[in-house]
């Protein structure tokens, strides 16, 4: 029980040092150490484009801003042709030595809402859910792919009034997911 409250407020400390370290706008590698180990937090700043990774005995966090590419093979779902990454984010943990992987990817087009959409409708295999609504000034696309441990979620994002398309891909891959889900954890 100890790990599960402490994991989450390690979360917060990794991810405040992340925003401070982020804004420092230079190349830099710090070790710290707390009660629950050791945290190393790198960054590294490229004309535009900044890297900060966070790393601890549980496993690491990379964030990436600024525009940079991103390949289908990589992604594991269809990029939007002309679509740009302003930003993705990936955290890789070990759990009973079994290895886990989130990441998202934060893209964006000019093209209009509806346009993004029909490309995923049209490109997306084995859909598992979607939905499509408008909530106050904002239309809002989902699909999801995949089974649990290895799934992705497209989530196409719109103002009602037009402006640019935003696309958010989540993907989570995991080994100890069924671990997780036991019987001995939760009756199954």
């Amino acid at each position: 029980m100890k790990r599960k409250k402490v994991f989450p407020c390690m979360f917060c400390i990794y991810f405040a040092i992340l925003i401070f370290l982020a804004g420092c706008g230079k190349d830099d590698s710090q070790t710290i150490t707390t009660p629950e180990g050791k945290v190393t937090v790198t960054t590294k700043n490229d004309t535009g484009k900044e890297t900060v990774k966070i790393e601890t005995k549980e496993g690491s966090l990379t964030v990436k801003t600024g525009s940079h590419t991103i390949s289908e093979a990589e992604l594991g779902v269809p990029v939007y042709p002309g679509a740009q990454v302003v930003s993705s984010g990936q955290i890789d943990e070990t759990k009973n030595n079994a290895p886990g992987v989130s990441a998202t990817y934060l893209m964006t087009t000019n093209d209009n809402y509806d346009k993004v959409v029909a490309f995923y409708k049209a490109n997306l295999k084995k859909v598992e859910q979607s939905m499509n609504h408008i909530m106050g000034d904002e239309k809002i696309a989902m699909f999801t792919i995949g089974k649990e441990g290895d799934m992705k979620n497209i989530q196409i994002f719109a103002k009602t009034s037009g402006g640019p398309t935003n696309i958010n891909i989540t993907k989570i891959t995991t080994k100890w997911i069924d671990q997780l889900f036991t019987k001995k954890n939760y009756g199954r």
